[in-house]
């Protein structure tokens, strides 16, 4: 009956732990091995005959840390996990450990029978699982499909990373772009196209814009394009500046 993991795996194997086919019992009685005489094994017992199981993994626990070696603990809180609390993961952590401390025995035959229910229950998460893996050859096929679909993921992981990354660059360039943009446009320009050929004169005593017109131009008459040229920094043409400097632009 406990072979088939039916409902009554649970009951089964607490009867393995109580009875004379535990995994110390034939070495010692209950008074001699300190595990069995733990009063928090006693406590944890009588919580699992009254369905109290989250008490009785909180005593059993307690006895896993006074005692090197609780197999029998480690035994029911793996039934515990597996039957009780759809934990497949951790009990076969307890019993991989109860199967370890018993050695070569018929207890620990049955332990890693349930660890392989425990690895069925387990890849039943997984959408993958078709239900029909009945053996170890047929888990590991499981396992290495799912492996490869890991890897898989990875692979597509690592590759929508790189896109993000080259994006940020991208968006990085173009602001970068942008905010280049953004200050030659807040730049003071001349009226004039670059092209042109633009004189600097610099002013100096009695000076007035008509002279300097008449220097550069031959004629007094072209003083308002020098203002014109010049009206950021001159706001009144009779307002020269000794040392001043005016751009002078081109007469055509």
């Amino acid at each position: 009956m406990c072979e088939k993991y039916s409902v009554g795996v649970f009951f089964c194997l607490f009867l393995i732990v109580f009875g004379t086919s535990g995994c110390h019992r034939r070495e010692l009685s209950d008074r001699e091995n300190p595990e069995i005489s733990d009063k928090s094994f006693i406590l944890a017992t009588k919580y699992v005959r009254d369905e109290l199981f989250d008490d009785a993994i909180h005593c059993l626990n307690d006895v896993i840390r006074s005692h090197k070696n609780s197999p029998e603990s480690s035994l029911l809180l793996g039934t515990i996990y597996l039957d009780k609390k759809n934990d497949p993961v951790t009990a076969i952590y307890f019993l991989k450990k109860y199967a370890d401390e018993c050695g070569n025995t018929k207890q620990a035959q049955i332990a890693e029978q349930l660890i392989d229910t425990a690895k069925k229950e387990f890849l039943k998460s997984f959408p993958a699982y078709n239900g029909i893996a009945q053996n170890e050859a047929e888990l590991m096929e499981i396992l290495k499909s799912l492996k490869n679909q890991n890897a898989a993921l990875r692979q597509q992981m690592v590759a929508h990373r790189q896109k993000i990354s080259d994006y940020e660059t991208k968006i990085d360039t173009l602001q970068n772009m942008l905010q280049s943009a953004n200050k030659e446009n807040l730049m003071p320009h001349s009226p004039y196209p670059q092209s042109e050929t633009i004189t600097i004169h610099t002013v100096e005593d009695g000076e007035t814009l008509s002279s300097i017109s008449n220097k550069y131009y031959g004629t007094s008459n072209a003083w308002q394009k020098i203002f014109e040229a010049n009206s950021v920094t001159l706001k009144n043409p009779k307002n020269l500046r000794i040392g001043q400097q005016l751009i002078i632009p081109s007469i055509f």
